[in-house]
């Protein structure tokens, strides 16, 4: 005689994303946990080193059973979790807790707690594309040089004025008209090799945040392409030109802003190693920057087989 077990849903929360929303799901979870006939297990992070370890302890306790690890908070936490996940036999869920929540919005997840966690529960998995630099993931995007710097900026910011989407939006223009150094690299694609000075460099993995700027490459999503950006080398009039476009959404006619779509992309860099940003983690890494997409790669639970906005 079969024995019935309890699933588990193994709710990975950051307490402190967007204005500290991850810290009100505890009661909310238990509430749905006892009504779907979960059991809920809790992983809370106080701190960014706990995150990696309690991650892998959660997709560990979950593997090829009829448990959901649930990452709750910003796309950065998110994506954390997501790093251990990709590539396994784990049910992979979230719960939108940040200031955008570009991954969830992409996939049409609830931005609400208590639906997002309940489709946790009774949504239906489906492989879906992550992005890959050096063997780390990001699902909404990575980029280096003034990006980078606005992302720094806009941490200092945030943690002075708070974690609210109009400092983000004053903070990431502040750092558009801030001086910033030229990159010199060499990006290597289907054997082509092109040498280029730029100020920023930008790769999407999101149609959603690629179509709100009216880039023309938000179409690289649907052939699971990545989609490339990069700003030619601008004075300071011309940035508030590019902002300008970027604010009424007509940036597919700018001429300082080069794009194409990839299946994978080498960036030699002139340093050894480099300042990357990945979903807004900052992180070091060495060149080169081997970056690619990867298809059907995270087992997600969307409300639907066909949810995205790639689709």
């Amino acid at each position: 005689m079969a024995t019935f077990v309890t699933p588990r849903a193994h709710l990975i929360s950051n307490t402190k994303s967007g204005a500290g929303k991850g810290s009100t799901l505890t009661q909310e979870c238990k509430n749905i946990c006892e009504e779907l006939n979960y059991e809920l297990v809790e992983y809370t992070i106080h701190c960014p080193e706990e995150l990696e370890q309690q991650s892998r302890i959660a997709v560990e306790r979950a593997l090829d059973n009829c448990d959901v690890v649930i990452a709750a908070g910003g796309d950065g936490t998110i994506r954390s979790v997501a790093q251990v996940a990709y590539g396994k036999n784990v049910r992979f869920a979230i719960v939108p807790c940040g200031t955008f929540n570009l991954f969830a919005r992409t996939h049409n997840i609830p931005e609400n707690h208590e639906e997002a966690f309940r489709l946790a529960l009774t949504g239906i998995p489906q492989m879906v594309r992550v992005g890959l630099v050096n063997g780390q993931v990001f699902l909404n995007n990575v980029g280096l040089g003034l990006y980078a710097k606005a992302i720094i900026d806009r941490e200092s910011n945030t943690d002075r004025f708070g974690r609210h989407r109009l400092v983000v939006i004053i903070s990431t223009i502040l750092s558009l008209f801030s001086k910033h150094r030229l990159l010199k690299v060499d990006l290597l694609s289907e054997d082509k090799l092109d040498t280029v000075y730029t100020p920023m460099i930008f790769i999407g993995n999101n149609t959603l945040q690629l179509r709100n700027l009216a880039l023309n490459v938000a179409h690289c999503m649907k052939s699971n392409l990545l989609a490339v950006v990069m700003m030619k080398p601008v004075t300071k009039s011309e940035v508030f030109t590019v902002i300008l476009r970027g604010l009424f959404r007509t940036l597919e006619d700018e001429k300082n802003v080069d794009s194409f779509c990839v299946d994978s992309l080498t960036i030699f860099t002139r340093k050894p190693s480099q300042l990357v940003v990945l979903d807004g983690e900052i992180m070091t890494m060495n060149s080169p920057l081997h970056i690619r997409a990867q298809p059907e790669s995270l087992n997600m639970v969307l409300p639907t087989k066909l949810s995205t906005i790639d689709q």
